[in-house]
């Protein structure tokens, strides 16, 4: 039973983005991508992956987070988000997430219309869609943005089924001192504050980003239903 478990855990990731790849294939459009060793805390947990494709101004982003073999015979993790954004009018056209954290499942479609109004599993919701990202697509913008140490950045996020706010302070990091040796050059965003439905909505993420440009996201920490998990490029 755990082997076929096993098995099932370790070519599901490899399944979605070889799905994903395939598309791509078929529109001819080149692949920015990025791997992640995923930990939390101290323990090695799995992997993530990071597509970005663009043609055309139209943005395509897969992002997929997998436990371990190991640790899924423990406790399972498959999180996933397929994102199109329209880049020169910053606009989302379609949310694909699916949650699998342990016992919690979730599932959402959702595509945006030009006309402030959302479909979410089949139910239209109004909303302003003016600026708004998910997770996928604001990395993206991210990596284009020249920073500035001690500028704040606010955003609109949407997650999953609903929206909220998102505030990230900009910091310079220099070379490793003494108490951080393993700290890396670049440019660190943190939460700076969060509105009540951004922490509902598990919209809490922190970054480091390379400090050349275009920018690469060497760290990302992302707030889950079971707690923080940290990913750390792999080879930058």
């Amino acid at each position: 039973m755990y082997a076929s478990r096993l098995a099932s855990e370790s070519v599901n990731m490899m399944n979605k983005i070889l799905l994903f790849a395939m598309l791509l294939s078929a529109t001819g459009a080149s692949a920015q991508t990025y791997s992640y060793k995923v930990k939390y805390g101290l323990v090695q947990a799995g992997m993530a992956t990071l597509i970005h494709t663009v043609e055309d101004d139209v943005l395509n982003s897969i992002f997929i987070i997998e436990s371990s073999p190991w640790l899924s015979t423990l406790w399972s993790l498959s999180d996933s988000v397929l994102t199109e954004y329209l880049i020169d009018v910053g606009r989302l056209v379609k949310h694909t997430k699916a949650i699998h954290e342990g016992s919690y499942h979730r599932n959402y479609e959702v595509t945006f219309s030009d006309s402030n109004f959302a479909t979410v599993n089949g139910k239209d919701k109004e909303i302003d869609i003016h600026g708004l990202r998910d997770i996928p697509s604001l990395l993206y913008d991210l990596s284009l943005t020249r920073f500035h140490h001690g500028d704040t950045l606010q955003y609109r996020m949407w997650d999953g089924r609903g929206s909220g706010e998102l505030i990230l302070l900009v910091e310079k990091v220099g070379k490793p001192s003494l108490f951080k040796p393993f700290e890396k050059p670049g440019w660190r965003l943190t939460p700076l504050n969060s509105t009540r439905k951004s922490r509902a909505n598990q919209i809490q993420l922190s970054m480091l980003y390379s400090k050349s440009f275009p920018h690469t996201p060497l760290k990302i920490e992302i707030d889950t239903k079971y707690g923080s998990i940290q990913m750390r490029l792999e080879n930058p």
